[in-house]
C-alpha cells in the first residue's frame, strides 16, 4: 500500500507515489521532524515548544504548536490511514502530549540505520561485499544535512550531530568491508574524501593509509600517517598509538594482504 515517506537527512520533506508533498511553514516541518525523531513516543507541548524555539518562546508558541499539529493531521488525512497523529490530553495545555504514528520504514533516518544493521550483520556474516552494498544504499539516503532548512535549535543541533557520527561510523565501516572484498581502488578515493571531512579521525587515517598502501602508494601513506602524527603531538602532546602502529607497518611492509 502507497504511504507517505519522509526525509529527515537533508532538508525536512514528505513525498507519496514519488512526488512532494507540501509540508508548509519550517516550524510546521520543525514539529514534523521533533515528533518523528521521537519514533513512536510520546512528547509534550512544553518538549515541543523547547526543541523548536531557538531562543525563549513567545507566548504564543503553545498555540502555535496546536495549530501546526492541527494543519499536520488534516494533511496525513489526505493520504490515508497512516501516519496517525494522537493526542494524549493533560493540563495545563503545555502537558498535552502528541504521538505520531507511522511505519518506521517510511522515514529514511530509521531506514539507514537499519541499512546500517544488516551491514554490518553481513560483515559479520563473512559477506564483505554484501555489506558494502548494503552500506552503499544507506549512505546513498543521505540529502545532505539533517533538517538543514529549520531553525537551528539545540536539540536539533544535537539530533543533527548524532545523525553525522552514525553516517561517519557507516563510511569508515563501508571502507573496511570494501578492503576486506579487495575494492581497493574504488576505496581510496572516498577515504581521502572522508579524511578531508574529518581530518582528526584516528581511524580513518589507519584505514586510507591502508588503502594506499594496498594500491601502491606506500610512500604517500608514510607521509600522511607521519603528518597526523605530528599533527596529534603539536596539538595535544600525544601520539596515539593505533597511528604508531600504523606507521611501524609502514615502516617494516609486512601485512598488507587483504585479510589483515
Amino acid at each position: 500500500m502507497t504511504a507517505l515517506r519522509f526525509g529527515l537527512l537533508g532538508p525536512v520533506t514528505a513525498e507519496y507515489a514519488g512526488r512532494p508533498v507540501p509540508l508548509g511553514p519550517p516550524q510546521r516541518r520543525a514539529v514534523l521532524a521533533a515528533l518523528l525523531l521521537a519514533r513512536g513516543r510520546a512528547v509534550t507541548v512544553a518538549a515541543l515548544r523547547d526543541r523548536i524555539w531557538t531562543g525563549s518562546p513567545p507566548v504564543s508558541a503553545v498555540a502555535a504548536i496546536q495549530v501546526h499539529v492541527h494543519h499536520l493531521r488534516r494533511l496525513f488525512a489526505e493520504y490515508g490511514p497512516e501516519p496517525r497523529l494522537v493526542t494524549h490530553p493533560g493540563q495545563p495545555s503545555d502537558r498535552v502530549s502528541y504521538v505520531l504514528h507511522t511505519d518506521p520504514g517510511s522515514v529514511d533516518a530509521t531506514r539507514f540505520q537499519e541499512l546500517c544493521r544488516r551491514a554490518e550483520a553481513a560483515a559479520a556474516d563473512g559477506d564483505p561485499a554484501g555489506a558494502a552494498a548494503l552500506f552503499d544504499t544507506a549512505l546513498g539516503l543521505w540529502r545532505g544535512e539533517p533538517f538543514m532548512d529549520l531553525p537551528p535549535s539545540a536539540y536539533f543541533a544535537s539530533a543533527r550531530r548524532g545523525l553525522a557520527d552514525l553516517r561517519l561510523d557507516a563510511g569508515k565501516r563501508r571502507a573496511s568491508a570494501l578492503l576486506a572484498a579487495g575494492s581497493t581502488a574504488r576505496v581510496a578515493a572516498d577515504l581521502l574524501d572522508l579524511h578531508a571531512e574529518h581530518p582528526g579521525d584516528e581511524a580513518l587515517v589507519v584505514l586510507l593509509t591502508t588503502a594506499l598502501c594496498r594500491s601502491g602508494a606506500r610512500a604517500r601513506a608514510l607521509d600522511l600517517v607521519t603528518g597526523e602524527l605530528d599533527r596529534w603531538q603539536s596539538d595535544y602532546g600525544l601520539r596515539p598509538p593505533a597511528l604508531l602502529r600504523q606507521r611501524e607497518r609502514l615502516v617494516t611492509g609486512g601485512g598488507w594482504h587483504d585479510e589483515d
